[in-house]
């Protein structure tokens, strides 16, 4: 198995280095990375922008993109072999409920369902950048060595791991619902101008029974299959109703 690693972290990240560490024991391990980090950039995409890919050691590279460009370029570049699987993280942060539409980790995977390789976007609740994530990684691993042929291109899955351990085991589970409370404060000012600056103030949640945030605080592992069709089917059928009011 040939196994590409992207993050929205960077290469230098404990995360990267802990899954890559794991993931050796699979396969073919390359790792291309952003060069610097790229949170909450979704799936940007760096349609006009060039972009420089460094070789940094023997298949590990950086860009001066972002997480979606990292896997686009091992795709199409032309530079790289066929790979088997995506797998984008370990991010330093849960990536749940309304995260996964944010998040750089879980856009590279989507980027890379999109183009039908088999994808997953792993998180964790270690927030410390110097933090051992060994144990996570070693979850992470065992899970892909007995399952990765069972995740199907198309899909991006997102796990969340609890850096408690042992786990309580893997939990297949609907997103649940993030409550965010975003703020701006002003650094600069002037006539016609401000900078802006977003405070950081940790998002909430609501423990709704049977979703991520449910299992994850219980001690299991969240799975979420992401698909790529983003329609409302009750909507829908809805707006189909009044389809002949509409002209």
């Amino acid at each position: 198995m040939r196994i590409l690693i992207t993050n929205d972290d960077g290469l230098s990240s404990r995360g990267c280095q802990s899954l890559e560490a794991e993931l050796r024991g699979l396969g073919e391990v390359w790792v291309i990375a952003p060069d610097r980090e790229r949170s909450a950039t979704s799936q940007a995409f760096s349609l006009r922008d060039t972009l420089r890919l460094i070789q940094v050691q023997k298949n590990h590279y950086t860009i001066n993109g972002f997480p979606a460009d990292c896997v686009n370029v091992a795709l199409f570049s032309g530079r790289f072999p066929v790979f088997d699987l995506v797998v984008s993280g370990i991010n330093h942060g849960i990536n749940m409920g309304e995260d996964i539409h944010y998040s750089g980790t879980v856009g590279a995977a989507r980027h890379a369902a999109i183009h039908r390789v088999r994808a997953v976007a792993a998180s964790t609740d270690i927030r410390d950048k110097f933090a051992d994530f060994s144990l996570v990684a070693r979850e992470l691993s065992l899970f892909l060595s007995q399952h990765w042929r069972r995740l199907r291109p198309g899909i991006c899955y997102s796990i969340n791991l609890p850096s408690t351990v042992p786990l309580r085991g893997f939990k297949a589970v609907p997103p649940g619902r993030r409550s965010y409370f975003d703020a701006y404060r002003t650094i600069e000012k002037n006539e016609t101008e401000e900078i802006l600056v977003l405070n950081e103030t940790p998002p909430g949640y609501w423990t709704h029974a049977g979703t991520d945030f449910d299992y994850f605080e219980r001690g299991y592992a969240t799975i979420t299959p992401l698909g790529l069709d983003n329609a409302d089917r009750n909507e829908l059928e809805e707006w189909r109703k009044i389809e002949p009011m509409l002209y």
